[in-house]
């Protein structure tokens, strides 16, 4: 019996996650990306106080048109913890943009997600990711001109 609760909620995750469409999703980079590191390793905070290391912002992740429930919210959320770890992040700063605060008739989420990079725990791999950044963003410069 419990193998088959099991299975029934794995389903509806499964078939929940497909309801974040990737064109809801917008990331936002702000640094390198780094080596990926393991969604259940990734900190969730809600802000800047309560980050407890140095850091860095790699990016900023916008998953948009959630409807205001829990589930949705949360799956959300589980999202942006994965795109944060494909980048190499060790935490997120969640916030949101409710669009019933301007009124709207059919009120939807937007979650505003801060991949952080914690600095004081960088790998050999995290610190050449760090260097290839600023080469790059040097090339960018100087062809820009």
């Amino acid at each position: 019996m419990k193998r088959i609760g099991f299975l029934v909620v794995l389903l509806l995750n499964l078939v929940g996650c497909a309801t974040l469409e990737q064109s809801n999703v917008d990331w936002i980079a702000i640094g390198p990306e780094f080596p990926p590191t393991k969604v259940k390793d990734i900190e969730i905070v809600s802000g800047r106080a309560d980050v407890t290391h140095p850091y860095g912002n790699l990016g900023l992740l916008r998953i948009k048109n959630l409807k205001p429930d829990r589930e949705s919210l949360l799956m959300g959320i589980e999202r942006g913890k994965k795109i944060a770890a494909s980048k190499g992040a060790d935490a997120i700063q969640v916030g949101q943009y409710n669009s019933a605060e301007d009124g709207s008739t059919d009120p939807r989420v937007t979650l505003i997600i801060y991949a952080i990079k914690y600095v004081d725990k960088l790998t050999e791999a995290d610190e050449k990711a760090i260097e290839e950044f600023e080469v790059l963003g040097m090339l960018n410069e100087h062809s820009s001109r």
